[in-house]
């Protein structure tokens, strides 16, 4: 009996090992995929800087424009492909619009990963297709590297004569809204990429923040998180089904209090938010939010109603022992007893059986 349980075993041993060599021989899933609606303009150029460099690229201060606003981080642009997407609305007819996409470093075949909806601020409006990505650096660990995690982030970028996300410049047919080219681009990005619609959420920053509160207004079935970074609340209280993370300077241009009073009235009727509050005299709350707060790392762990998504307002580093601990140790622990049965009641027979012999 115990030789037969053996040999059993090696033989599960040999397959398991078997299937990995097969599952390592897949091939990864090749994006875009042929037929897509988007053109491929250039790829990320994933560069193998140590963790020493990446750490020093995101302590860097963004560096400003010569005219207003802020200019992308060359770390950060290496890690999204620019793509394009024709587009017809308003004053455009079959144009081009182009975009950022950050995939994950290694796509498995038929697995689903986090996406991230980045809705950048006024300073950031331009036709270069890179200005958008301004301040993602300082979470440049969670993008590449040993510790980068595996997500999508799609961000668009408002063009530098119409800097508003919700504005049409003509109202033609869909009209030239970013916000209506940017969720157009998205709903073409779920159906082409694999993505895991429980664990979609957005990002808003300044004026985009106001992007963001529209994006969970217009796909309330798919936003499980929205980050609310230096701007103003909506006007509404519609936003209890939703995990609302909100980040604010205490001296920011940007009146604090108004968003104070938000977090509190959408607590008061159920919902749950968070606002932290930095104590300083700037309009910069995206800094520590990403690179202190971890906010990226934040979003990636959430996922529409679900109990062991990360409450807002905390940093995850301090709750990734308890992610492990529900996702593996719990169903473990619980296992475990009614393995250590059975294992005491077939040693038990063999005994027996040997004894009868």
């Amino acid at each position: 009996m115990m030789v037969k349980l053996t040999t059993v075993s090696l033989n599960i041993v040999v397959l398991f090992f078997c299937f990995g060599e097969l599952s390592a021989l897949e091939q990864e899933p090749i994006l875009p995929p042929s037929g897509s609606a988007f053109e491929l303009l250039s790829k990320a150029k994933i560069s193998t800087v140590s963790e020493h460099e990446i750490d020093e690229l995101s302590t860097e201060d963004s560096k400003k424009h010569t005219d207003d606003g802020y200019l992308a981080n060359p770390g950060a642009v290496d890690c999204f492909d620019a793509l394009g997407y024709r587009y017809t609305g308003g004053r455009y007819n079959n144009d081009l619009m182009r975009f950022r996409l950050r995939c994950p470093l290694k796509i498995k075949p038929n697995k689903k990963y986090p996406l991230i909806v980045w809705f950048h601020g006024r300073g950031e409006s331009g036709n270069d297709n890179e200005r958008q990505l301004s301040h993602i650096h300082y979470a440049l660990p969670s993008l590449v590297g040993q510790r980068s995690l595996d997500f999508f982030m799609l961000v668009t970028q408002c063009p530098k004569d119409n800097q508003s996300w919700q504005n049409s410049v003509s109202q033609e047919g869909k009209g030239d809204a970013p916000f209506t080219i940017a969720t157009e681009i998205f709903e073409h990005i779920l159906g082409e990429y694999p993505i895991d619609k429980t664990r979609i959420s957005t990002f808003g920053m300044c004026s985009g923040g106001a992007a963001s509160w529209a994006f969970a207004r217009k796909y309330p079935e798919l936003c499980s998180a929205i980050v609310a970074i230096s701007t103003t609340p909506p006007p509404e209280l519609t936003f209890t089904n939703f995990t609302i993370s909100a980040y604010h300077c205490t001296g920011d241009d940007v009146p604090i209090q108004p968003m104070r009073d938000y977090v509190r009235q959408i607590n008061q009727s159920g919902g749950n938010a968070h606002l932290t509050e930095f104590d300083i005299e700037a309009h910069d709350a995206w800094m520590p939010a990403l690179s202190q707060d971890e906010v990226i790392a934040w979003m990636v762990m959430q996922q529409k109603n679900s109990l062991f998504s990360p409450p807002p307002g905390v940093v995850v580093e301090q709750l990734l022992w308890r992610q492990v601990f529900f996702y593996f140790g719990l169903p473990i622990c619980c296992l475990l007893p009614f393995l250590i049965i059975r294992i005491r009641k077939k040693t038990r027979r063999c005994i027996d059986y040997g004894i009868s012999q």
